[in-house]
This record gives structure tokens, C-alpha cells and sequence, in this order.
């Protein structure tokens, strides 16, 4: 008897192995980010509605929906201000009233009802006409490197500039970079700048300096200033 007891509860202790090595492991499922649109209007840098006064207008925003998405974010930045402001949408398209006589620059963010993960599109710039405007302002310069807050390492003691420039209305477009240590002079344009024809400048840096730069853009009639970005040097 006491042996029959005794296999029994080692039959039982195997059988208790034997079930917890054979559960079977569900692979965890990776979530993904909805797909991110493609933008369709208003269409990257143009001239967008001939506005019928000066206090506002009405502008559609339209773009390929994405199956993954279930709604969407549009953001509006008035590149003269630097605000941004957001709307969510269930779909395309979206109607803004926008103040005109500006230049904007919009994006629209993915979302997904079943995760928090985002898809953003790109970014694409037009500037709002006001009413008898026949000429239009050169879109404030996107920098492109350094990025705002970066770390990055001289080349001989030099580091080249980078921006992208573009306006609705001129292909001749000339800049003047202005770049210090003290990010106030940069802002108030108490440096001497720097002329370039060309979007990039090789400028002389010191390692372990943080340089603050900033851009104006000229067409034969007009001007626009972009945001200050800071970098640091290795």
C-alpha cells in the first residue's frame, strides 16, 4: 500500500512536469503604426486661393486616406508666427478658416484606435493670398543641418550649413546667414551675417562652443527670417 501511494505521487509530479514544459508560448504580437497619407492639396510650395478680404479665409485640406488609420491630425503652422495649431478628423478632406496674406506649412498625423503609435506625412509649405497681392514673401527657410540641439563634430575646425529655401512666386532667391554663440544676437540680428547665393555655408567653429544660426531669405522684393536653431560641438 505504501508503495502504490508513493508511485502515485510521483506519477503525478511527472505528469505536473510534463504539463508545464508542454505549454505552448504565444508569440507577441508586434504592433504597427498606421500608414502614413500622401498629401494632395494645397499642393507643396504654392500660392493657395485668391482671399476676398483680409481677416480670414476658408482653405481645404485634402489627402489619400490610409486604410490602418481611423482618424487624423492636421497641423497648421503659420511659418510667419511660428504657431501651430491642431485639429483631429475623421477623414478627407478638412476646411481651416486661416488668416490670409501668410505663409503655412501643414502635416497630417495617422492615428490608430487600436494602439498609441503614429505615422506622420511630410510636411509641405503654401502661402495664403490676400486680397490685390500680385507679389508673395519667400517661405522662411527650413534648416536642415545642423538639426536644432545636435551634437556634432568639426572637420578641420569648420562645419557646413544647411537649409532649403523656395517661394511661390520666384526662383531668385539670395541669403544671409547669421550665426553667434549668443543666441539673443542671433535673434535680434546684432551679428554681422553672411551671404550666400547658394543654400549652405562653411563657417569656422571652436570645440566645446554651442553656436545658435538663423537664415533670411531675399527674393527682388521680399524677405522672410527662419527659426534659430542651436547646435554644440564635440
Amino acid at each position: 500500500m505504501r508503495n502504490f501511494v508513493s508511485f502515485s505521487i510521483m506519477v503525478l509530479f511527472l505528469l505536473g512536469c510534463s504539463t508545464k514544459s508542454e505549454e505552448e508560448v504565444v508569440p507577441e504580437v508586434q504592433e504597427k503604426a498606421p500608414e502614413s497619407v500622401e498629401l494632395i492639396t494645397p499642393a507643396n510650395n504654392t500660392v493657395c486661393l485668391l482671399g476676398t478680404n483680409t481677416e480670414g479665409n476658408e482653405v481645404r485640406f485634402t489627402w489619400l486616406p490610409v486604410a490602418t488609420a481611423t482618424s487624423y491630425d492636421l497641423k497648421i503652422t503659420n511659418l510667419k508666427s511660428n504657431y501651430t495649431e491642431t485639429k483631429s478628423f475623421i477623414t478627407s478632406p478638412a476646411t481651416i478658416t486661416l488668416v490670409t496674406g501668410m505663409p503655412y506649412e501643414w502635416q497630417v498625423i495617422s492615428k490608430s484606435s487600436k494602439n498609441m503609435l503614429t505615422s506622420s506625412s511630410a510636411k509641405w509649405k503654401f502661402y495664403l493670398t490676400g486680397a490685390a497681392e500680385t507679389s508673395y514673401a519667400p517661405f522662411p527657410a527650413s534648416l536642415k543641418y545642423p538639426a536644432s540641439g545636435q551634437q556634432i563634430t568639426a572637420v578641420d575646425g569648420q562645419v557646413k550649413l544647411l537649409w532649403l529655401g523656395s517661394d511661390p512666386d520666384s526662383f531668385s532667391l539670395t541669403y544671409e546667414v547669421f550665426v553667434d554663440t549668443d543666441i539673443n544676437k542671433v535673434k535680434n540680428r546684432e551679428v554681422k551675417s553672411q551671404n550666400s547665393k547658394t543654400e549652405s555655408l562653411t563657417i569656422p567653429v571652436k570645440q566645446g562652443a554651442t553656436y545658435y544660426w538663423m537664415v533670411k531669405t531675399s527674393d527682388e522684393s521680399s524677405i522672410s527670417y527662419s527659426a534659430v536653431y542651436g547646435f554644440r560641438i564635440n
